[in-house]
C-alpha cells in the first residue's frame, strides 16, 4: 500500500512559508527604522522618580503617543533624546536606585525628552523602551548646559 503524501502548507505567501517568516534576534538590526513601542511593567514606582499624578500621567502618555509616530533614527536624530553609559552617571542615586530594584547588569540607559526639563528614562531594547522612570526635573542625569 503506497503512503499519501502530506499536501505542501499553502498560506498567503505561497507553498514555502518559512522563507517569508524570520525570527527576530534579541536586538532586531532594523530597529532604527521602526517606531517606538513602550513596556511599563519595570516602571519603579517606589524609586523617587516613580511619583506621578494622574494628570500628568496623561500629559506623559500623550506625548510618548507623538513619538509613535517617528522611527528611532529620526527621534535619535534631533539630539535631545539618547542613550547614556550608567558607569559615567553624575547622580550616585542612578547605580544605587538600579541595584536595589536589580537592574545593576544593564549598562546603559534611555533618556526620551518630553519638555524642557522633563524625561523618561528606560531602557532601550530593539525598538522597545522599558520605561524605569519619570525625571520631572532632569535629576536622573543633570546637565551642564543653561535650561535644561
Amino acid at each position: 500500500m503506497a503512503k499519501k503524501r502530506k499536501q505542501p502548507i499553502k498560506t498567503a505567501y505561497g507553498k514555502n512559508p518559512s522563507s517569508h517568516w524570520k525570527t527576530r534576534p534579541g536586538k532586531h538590526p532594523n530597529s532604527e527604522q521602526e517606531k517606538p513601542a513602550w513596556q511599563f511593567y519595570q516602571l519603579d514606582w517606589d524609586g523617587p522618580w516613580g511619583c506621578v499624578d494622574a494628570k500628568k500621567w496623561q500629559e506623559i502618555l500623550q506625548k510618548l503617543g507623538h513619538f509613535e509616530t517617528r522611527t528611532w533614527a529620526d527621534i535619535k536624530s534631533d539630539g535631545n533624546n539618547h542613550a547614556v553609559e550608567i558607569q559615567n552617571s553624575p547622580n550616585p542615586s542612578v547605580p544605587k536606585r538600579l541595584l536595589e530594584i536589580h537592574l545593576d547588569d544593564i549598562d546603559e540607559l534611555f533618556s526620551l525628552r518630553l519638555s524642557g526639563k522633563e524625561r523618561v528614562w528606560g531602557i532601550l531594547e530593539g525598538h522597545i523602551l522599558k520605561i524605569l522612570w519619570w525625571d520631572p526635573n532632569h535629576e536622573v542625569w543633570p546637565s551642564t548646559k543653561k535650561h535644561t
